[in-house]
């Protein structure tokens, strides 16, 4: 792991699977992302950040889309992997989420990946707002991650040779946007580079809200770098339950988010100063490097790794 990182731009999306091999198949062979480290067996010091034994990650594998150094994926295999995060979750549940996958022509990848025998939400929906079209649609992935294909009308994303990003964003949903726009300003030093509201019949369908629900989504990131970004979604006159406290170790889902920064101390200090949960810095050797690393939670409760890289 090198230093140059945005720190603006999550490095990695913690992904813990039911089997690495066939996760590898999903977004190496499938989706055309690059392998850029591997480690199988333990990974000790990692384990004990995640809050378990030292011997319970058994494989591990970072990916990123080629041409992009973040907005990756860590996937990860624990010995005996839990449950999903999301088991039975509605899709209004306080949870992290979704990663969102930009693509190349969404009729043509939504035809090859049905013909494969994946199986769609609903139709691909069309959005419109402030002038933006999107065209979106949902897969319940593996390990209960919702995978959301995204291609916005007159814009050309970065994709890998197949035709598919990974990942603009991940998205996680809030019970209070403002309160979690605070946190990503003040905290991460993050910008909001989109904010924007949904709501009617075609919202309705391809996300599986019920009737009359809207969301209130912003995105923040680097305004210059489109990959590695958070997205909040607090949804409207919608019932949802609080699964944050199961997106931990060995869990199955997404658990989490990695930044690379210049300097963690600083940042944990940000995030004591307006009372956010900490888990203090320690130095320690993984598959991400000889690293200083910290945890910090979101008001909302989404992990944030954050890591500092030894150059010593």
């Amino acid at each position: 792991m090198t230093a140059e990182f945005r720190a603006n731009a999550y490095a990695y999306a913690l992904l813990s699977v039911a089997d690495l091999t066939t996760a590898l198949d999903l977004w190496a062979g499938r989706f055309g992302m690059q392998i850029v480290a591997r480690r199988q067996g333990s990974d000790p010091a990692w384990a004990k950040r995640l809050g378990v034994a030292a011997d319970d990650i058994v494989d591990q594998a970072l990916l990123v889309t080629p041409g992009r150094l973040q907005g990756g994926i860590h996937l990860v295999q624990f010995r005996v992997p839990g449950a999903p995060v999301r088991a039975g979750a509605r899709p209004t549940d306080l949870v992290p989420k979704s990663v969102d996958i930009v693509v190349r022509d969404i009729q043509a990848r939504h035809a090859e990946l049905q013909a494969a025998g994946f199986r769609f939400r609903s139709p691909i929906g069309r959005f419109e707002t402030d002038g933006v079209v999107v065209h979106e649609v949902h897969l319940p992935g593996p390990d209960e991650v919702n995978l959301v294909f995204l291609e916005e009308e007159g814009k050309t994303d970065h994709v890998s040779p197949q035709g598919f990003g990974v990942a603009p964003q991940i998205v996680a949903i809030s019970p209070d946007n403002k309160i979690e726009k605070a946190f990503y300003e003040q905290v991460l030093q993050l910008t909001e580079t989109s904010y924007h509201r949904f709501a009617g019949p075609e919202v309705e369908r391809t996300i599986g809200l019920p009737p009359g629900a809207g969301l209130d989504i912003r995105i923040f990131g680097d305004p210059q770098y489109t990959y590695g970004r958070l997205e909040i979604v607090q949804y409207e006159r919608a019932e949802s339950e609080d699964l944050y406290p199961k997106a931990c170790a060995p869990a199955r889902g997404l658990l989490a988010v990695s930044f690379v920064v210049p300097n963690v101390t600083a940042v944990v200090s940000r995030a004591k100063a307006i009372g956010a949960r900490v888990d203090e810095p320690q130095k320690i050797d993984c598959i991400l490097g000889s690293v200083l690393t910290a945890t910090v939670y979101s008001p909302a409760g989404l992990r944030i790794d954050l890591l500092q890289v030894d150059h010593h």
